[in-house]
């Protein structure tokens, strides 16, 4: 009983891996004649008269080597910046190391108080350059306090340093200008 139930399941393997491999559409083909007025398949990548059907022809094709998704060419600019020379020690550290400690206005010129990551502290005012990026104050806000219509205290700004830094956007390779707050 296992050898005929082996011989069957034999017997459809094989018939199924023809059928699959084609050698039995094949046959079919060849004993069912097409009929002239059922269209033909078109053979893709055949030459043209005379040459061998089965020739590939690569004319409107993409390179199939090439990756589908191209890297654009990587921008680099020459940043103008302020030379190693001219820099002063808070353009050291990156923007967002320095911690504000204390505002104040003297003689109507607002100033700051801020402090680096080496522990020590410098007074900026408007125009000074801050940051490893070129950044300058723009300008130094105090908090303004008003009172509303139901006596509640509103804090319309709060205390920070402006800072204006330019960079160049790594997608279009334009030089953009960025504002930054150093907040208490």
């Amino acid at each position: 009983m296992k050898f005929k139930s082996l011989r069957i399941l034999t017997l459809l393997l094989l018939s199924l891996f023809l059928l699959l491999t084609g050698v039995v559409t094949e046959v079919i083909a060849q004993q069912n004649p097409v009929d002239p007025g059922v269209a033909q398949p078109l053979l893709i990548g055949t030459a043209q008269s005379g040459s061998d059907p089965l020739a590939y022809s690569p004319k409107g094709r993409r390179d199939p080597f090439k990756p589908l998704i191209q890297d654009k060419a990587k921008i680099v600019k020459a940043k103008k910046g302020r030379s190693e020379k001219l820099k002063g020690p808070l353009e050291k550290f990156e923007l967002s190391q320095y911690r504000l400690i204390a505002l104040m206005i003297v003689k109507g010129v607002p100033r700051a108080m801020v402090k680096a990551p080496d522990g020590k502290s410098y007074t900026v005012n408007v125009g000074d350059y801050i940051g490893m990026n070129d950044g300058f104050v723009k300008k130094i806000e105090t908090k303004v306090v008003a009172i509303d219509g139901n006596g509640l205290r509103i804090e319309k700004s709060p205390d920070r340093i402006v800072v204006e830094e330019g960079g160049i956007d790594s997608y279009t390779g334009q030089e953009v200008k960025e504002k930054r707050y150093i907040a208490m």
